[in-house]
């Protein structure tokens, strides 16, 4: 099924523009109501040929994993997967078009999602890799091994409330450029820390890399790194050099040890 086949058993509406800002592209349709679905469609299928390329590869890759299930078979290994996970979702709220509870279901349960794709054995069929969690963001990450970095810190993170599908985004203080998402939440949220609570998905996230100053310059530059869970980055906006220091950073750390272990109550601020 290719994406504007997709495309058309999907309604234009807010999950689907949803989708879309999820991968960057952020329309909004104010148009008479004499327009239809059609013609909705149309514009939403030009935008995306007209995208940037990481963008449009990020909606494409979102579209093939919800074509997965945009059948009716996909809709009943959506259900199966909802009751394996003790009917977190409400029967009565998924749409019986299979095409649209599959989107919604892989915009606001992920892992409900993930588990039902499994139960049809279809991820061999994919060509792109899995989704990569960002786990690792719920802890300070540590500095890069390199003597140029001066500071990492997490700016944005969006999380994903996987019981009631709606979304949180928290953004550190742009004046102060020690103190990050992880910091504020420790402040603001203490108890009830997101970041720290398994219900709470990561799906984005925004790293800012500080460099020391160059000789001769009187401030150092800073990278602003973009990921998402689903696949998608600004890694292509950066030079080869940058692109390769970076991806090292991301193997490290996803690979530091105890990222991936319960949250506990006495993390560490300091990023």
């Amino acid at each position: 099924m290719s994406y504007l086949e997709l495309l058309l058993k999907i309604p234009p509406d807010e999950v689907l523009l949803d989708f879309l800002a999820q991968c960057g592209l952020t329309l909004s349709f104010e148009i008479e109501r004499s327009e239809g679905d059609t013609y909705k469609r149309l514009r939403i299928a030009t935008a995306i040929e007209r995208a940037p390329e990481s963008v449009r590869g990020c909606i494409l890759a979102g579209m093939r994993h919800v074509a997965l299930l945009a059948d009716a078979a996909g809709l009943d290994a959506l259900r199966a997967a909802n009751e394996a996970h003790a009917g977190q979702v409400n029967p009565l709220h998924l749409p019986d078009a299979p095409a649209q509870c599959a989107l919604w279901m892989y915009l606001r349960h992920p892992a409900i999602f993930d588990d039902a794709v499994r139960m049809r054995g279809l991820y061999p069929l994919l060509a792109d890799p899995m989704p990569q969690p960002l786990d690792y963001l719920r802890r300070p990450l540590m500095l890069p091994d390199e003597m140029a970095v001066d500071n990492v810190r997490l700016l944005e993170a969006t999380m994903l409330d996987e019981i009631t599908g709606g979304e949180i985004a928290i953004m550190a203080p742009a004046g102060d450029t020690r103190v990050g998402v992880l910091e504020v939440l420790d402040i603001w949220m203490p108890i009830e820390n997101p970041m720290r609570r398994r219900r709470f998905r990561l799906v984005e996230a925004v790293l800012g890399v500080d460099f020391f100053p160059e000789p001769g310059q009187p401030i150092g530059r800073s990278v602003t790194l973009a990921l998402k869970r689903r696949g998608g980055s600004n890694l292509g906006d950066f030079d080869v050099g940058t692109r390769a220091q970076i991806e090292t950073w991301l193997i490290r750390w996803r690979q530091a040890p105890g990222h991936d272990t319960p949250m506990g109550s006495t993390l560490p601020t300091t990023v």
